[in-house]
């Protein structure tokens, strides 16, 4: 388990936990894959610089994330973004275009019931994701909200996550939906948590990370 106050805290430790740790192996796209499985990482404040790792990674001028608004927008916009096989507003807002799991279940569910432990929504589809050929398919699985002492605590579930170059990236998402239902809650938001089932860097990025943890 990774604990840190700020993202940069928990992504500087999570990268150096799994360039130390982690065990080797060649994917199934021939890249060498170093790889922590089921690996617990904890933001206790994340409201505190949520995008220093993201301005980092756009400092070194090889890569460029899209804008924040952009970013911000795969998690809340209920259309399916131009250019994207999958998004996960539709996934949140519109699910099989006829669920919304925030606006109907999330936010009711807290407003009756602070204490529930049903908050919780799903971002895999079975009709769409389970083939066997299909390789483009949602890394977010699950995120679950606990109300606890008028605080929003997340907790989200990754099936695979690239933690240099991917997890960044996924946990500003994240902070904006957890700052949006906080606001719609009218409480202060807690902790942000990331469960990666496969937390992995590549071989190409080590160099990088290494210039990283020096720094």
């Amino acid at each position: 388990m990774i604990i840190g106050e700020t993202t940069l805290d928990v992504w500087k430790k999570t990268l150096k936990f799994v360039f130390d740790k982690g065990k080797d192996f060649t994917d199934e796209d021939g890249r060498l894959c170093r790889e922590v499985l089921n690996l617990l990482i904890s933001v206790e404040n994340p409201l505190k610089n949520i995008t220093d790792p993201i301005d980092i990674l756009n400092r070194f001028k090889i890569w460029r994330y899209p804008p924040l608004d952009e970013i911000a927008l795969i998690m809340l916009n209920s259309k399916l973004a131009i250019d994207y096989e999958y998004s996960y507003g539709p996934r949140l807002f519109n699910f099989n275009k006829s669920v919304n799991q925030i606006e109907d279940f999330i936010i009711p569910l807290l407003t009756s019931d602070k204490t529930s432990r049903r908050a919780s929504v799903s971002l895999w589809d079975p009709n769409k994701d389970s083939s066997l050929v299909k390789k483009s398919v949602p890394g977010l699985m699950m995120i679950d909200f606990k109300l606890r002492d008028n605080k929003l605590n997340m907790t989200a579930i990754i099936r695979s996550n690239d933690m240099f170059f991917g997890w960044p990236a996924n946990v500003y998402q994240l902070f904006v939906l957890q700052d949006y239902i906080a606001k719609k809650l009218k409480c202060e938001i807690g902790k942000l948590d990331t469960f990666s089932n496969s937390a992995h860097i590549f071989e190409d990025q080590f160099k990088y990370i290494k210039q990283i943890l020096e720094r």
